[in-house]
């Protein structure tokens, strides 16, 4: 009322006395209370970026670094200007291009930008949240399926129709020859249900060929770009198609000569995409393994573990793994499985652990949060099974997925609370966490770190794109956060390593650059679990980052070391393009 008062009154002022005003002069940048308010405004947006997460890892840049991230800072403004901004035509709009577009159509057109060699040249530090069977692209690994002897594969039912292949149950196993057949195609109305069939016969009868076969297996393992970008669908929709890609891959790898071909391309990629270490989430029920030459599963549990182990060292000591660090396994179970199941589980975990104590990393519950069992009512079988490593004396920390919902308040949303009160290290995804002011306080006071999964958040349908994720707010708020790429196979980034995500991220967001993005990747090297640790030690070689001669110090410089020469690099490669600003 008092501001319609006081409108109401100028107005009236106004109108009687317009014949005698006279106003005089003309807006003057350089007038005191102009100045002031510029002064004020430079002092408020300096205040807010010192709460940033990375705002410490920005105070240290180098010379080079600050030069390097004025550089990336101009090259990713010219191509958001000059490529990245284009209007639809009249006739459709699907001609639209602009930055930070959903990623499924962005895909295509970044790896023609300049900052995409940027990216892809980064040292990316560590890998945190990844599940085993959806790392590698499956053209590669039916690349390796396909060349291995002895790979069969059989379907529940003909694939002659469109319907039936989006309903057909796949497996691939491995046959020694003591198994004869007439069959020759699986897309045949003759075909006889679950009869196995050597790949590459299935291969060269398969309708389309070679190309046909490896199009039919991704539209079973993999969400289409037309798929994801469905968001009016609903996030259950999209976890339906989701979920179901993992049947066929659980079966892909299993026999042992295709497994360790599989990891040498997967630590590879990895090392190529400068990622020197990688915690994989494999679940509970996986670790079966099939020997060379042989058709069924090694009832000893331990056999996929030691080939695991064998190939980490195997990779480690060739040219292309001077550099990388290796691996450890995060046990998964998936959280709707019975509660007998899951203690039966975690037993297993504890044998597993006592076995392999430096490739066993920590324990997890993963699938689909929103319709799983919540923390909360798996409270029993969580408080039992840290009392039975603290009295085996084994160190399983917790890394939960948790907040991977568009909820608020709800059960999805409160498996947040229980991560915390049960001690997690890191929180897989943690989209929501933005939402809770004494949670973000909590997060930041355990030094618990976010494994932020920009493209999968996406494709899941928690945001429509990349312009609409959290992590700016999770940065700005001060939380601990690092990028990982969940499911990069199956859903859509299509390669091993993490440039896609790290793109997507210093695409989008103004006050992240260069410099961020290195925080970021430091970040992950430093909530990395290298080895069993105490929750005190663990926490004191996180607030030392590189200070001391502890394992993660070393690591971390390292890194420091790779990221002054990639900043170099971008110094000696673009700085004559992009003058600095005081040559301008």
């Amino acid at each position: 009322m008092r501001l319609l008062s006081i409108l109401g009154v100028a107005a009236v002022s106004i109108s009687g006395a317009s014949a005698a005003l006279a106003v005089e002069g003309e807006p003057d940048v350089n007038s005191t209370l102009v100045q002031e308010h510029l002064k004020n405004r430079e002092k408020l947006i300096a205040l807010e970026k010192t709460h940033r997460q990375d705002h410490i890892f920005r105070q240290s840049l180098s010379p080079t670094a600050k030069r390097a991230d004025e550089i990336v800072q101009a090259i990713r403004q010219y191509e958001i200007d000059n490529y990245w901004r284009v209007a639809a035509t009249p006739d459709g709009q699907v001609d639209e291009r602009f930055a930070g577009e959903p990623f499924p159509l962005a895909r295509p057109l970044i790896g023609n930008t300049t900052l995409w060699s940027v990216v892809k040249r980064m040292p990316k530090g560590a890998l945190l949240h990844a599940h085993l069977s959806a790392m590698l692209p499956y053209e590669k690994l039916l690349e390796i399926i396909i060349q291995t002897e002895g790979m069969e594969i059989s379907v529940d039912q003909p694939v002659d129709t469109q319907e039936a292949k989006m309903n057909a149950t796949i497996n691939f196993s491995h046959n020694n020859g003591t198994v004869t057949t007439d069959e020759k195609k699986i897309d045949s109305a003759d075909y006889t249900p679950n009869t196995q069939i050597p790949i590459k016969t299935a291969v060269d009868s398969f309708d389309g060929g070679e190309a046909g076969f490896i199009e039919f297996i991704k539209n079973k393992t993999t969400i289409p770009p037309e798929v994801s970008i469905r968001h009016e669908l609903g996030v259950d929709e999209i976890w339906r198609r989701f979920q179901a890609c993992f049947g066929p891959t659980d079966t892909m790898i299993q026999y042992e000569p295709v497994v360790r071909k599989f990891y040498q391309r997967l630590f590879e990629d990895l090392a190529n995409d400068g990622i020197n270490w990688v915690e994989i989430r494999s679940g509970g029920s996986s670790g079966k393994l099939v020997h060379d030459g042989d058709e069924e599963i090694d009832p000893d549990l331990d056999a996929w573990w030691y080939v695991l182990v064998e190939e980490i060292e195997n990779f480690k000591a060739t040219e292309a793994g001077k550099k990388f660090l290796g691996a450890r396994i995060i046990w998964s179970d998936a959280r709707g499985k019975s509660r007998a199941k899951i203690t039966k589980s975690m037993k297993i975990a504890l044998q597993r652990k006592q076995n392999f104590p430096e490739l066993f990393s920590g324990y997890d519950l993963l699938a689909q949060e929103d319709l799983g069992r919540p923390l909360s009512d798996l409270a029993p079988e969580l408080v039992w099974f840290r009392e039975q490593t603290e009295a085996l004396n084994l160190t399983i920390p917790y890394f939960f997925h948790a907040g991977e919902t568009l909820g608020d308040g709800n059960s999805t949303d409160d498996n947040l609370f229980d991560a915390l009160l049960f001690n997690t290290r890191r929180i897989g995804h943690g989209f929501s966490i933005y939402k809770h002011p004494n949670l973000i306080n909590q997060a930041i006071e355990q030094n618990v770190l976010i494994e932020v999964c920009p493209i999968s958040n996406e494709v899941l349908r928690l945001n429509e794109d990349i312009l609409h994720h959290p992590l700016p707010a999770m940065i700005a708020h001060g939380i601990p956060t690092a990028i990982s790429n969940d499911d990069p196979a199956m859903l859509g980034q299509d390669v091993a390593g993490l440039s896609y995500d790290f793109y997507e991220a210093i695409q989008a967001f103004d006050n992240l650059g260069l410099a961020g993005l290195g925080s970021l990747a430091q970040n992950s090297l430093r909530w990395s679990n290298f080895e069993d640790q105490s929750d005190k030690d663990w926490i004191q070689d996180i607030d030392r980052g590189a200070d001391g001669t502890s394992t993660k110090a070393k690591h971390i410089q390292a890194w420091n070391q790779d990221w002054e020469d990639f900043c170099k690099w971008i110094v000696d490669e673009y700085g004559s393009q992009y003058p600095a600003e005081e040559t301008l």
